[in-house]
């Protein structure tokens, strides 16, 4: 699925470990994305192939959260930050690579399923990307447009936000309380 495939798996097919390490030497037709992770191809990946290499990488029971699960939900004015945001169950010990920010969790979301993709519903995706966005414009313009667009309401990020954990909470509370009394 979008030209992503563990080096496992291609193995498992037969395809021999010298045949993937020449194909993906540079100029090659393949490349390798992240570490055990493949792109059948030999351009530059699109976001939803590093959405998709990433989800393999971390492996099962990782979930995509933040703005690329926003985009997802079609909340789209959201610029993409460099690193895809994926939640992982608090056991796993994945580590993260160059791209991706891996979350270890013991309060797993709500999971949508939207193109194959497992998602983290939109009131937790929401206040995850509010929590690791360092600039508080860009913080409260996200937090706006997910209420205003419907996706979310004042109350239900509120909750979330109470829910979880109270690192990088601060922002994020002070926008809502914004939000709100703009809203009354």
């Amino acid at each position: 699925m979008d030209q992503v495939i563990k080096t496992k798996d291609l193995m498992a097919t037969g395809v021999p470990g010298y045949v993937i390490d020449l194909k993906c030497r540079p100029g090659g037709p393949w490349q390798r994305i992240l570490p055990g992770v493949l792109l059948l191809g030999a351009g530059p990946p699109t976001r939803a192939q590093r959405v998709r290499a990433a989800l393999v990488y971390a492996g099962p029971g990782t979930v995509v959260t933040g703005v690329d699960a926003l985009h997802a939900h079609g909340l789209r004015p959201l610029p993409p930050p460099r690193r895809i945001h994926l939640l992982q169950p608090a056991a796993s010990r994945r580590s993260c690579a160059d791209h991706v920010l891996l979350e270890r969790t013991t309060r797993p979301p709500a999971v949508v399923v939207r193109d194959g993709l497992p998602l983290a519903e939109p009131n937790r995706a929401v206040v995850d990307a509010a929590r690791h966005e360092p600039d508080a414009l860009r913080q409260h313009h996200m937090l706006a447009t997910a209420v205003r667009s419907g996706l979310c309401t004042v109350a239900d990020l509120t909750a979330e936000l109470n829910a979880g954990s109270r690192r990088g909470s601060a922002t994020p509370r002070s926008a809502l309380r914004l939000l709100s009394a703009l809203l009354r």
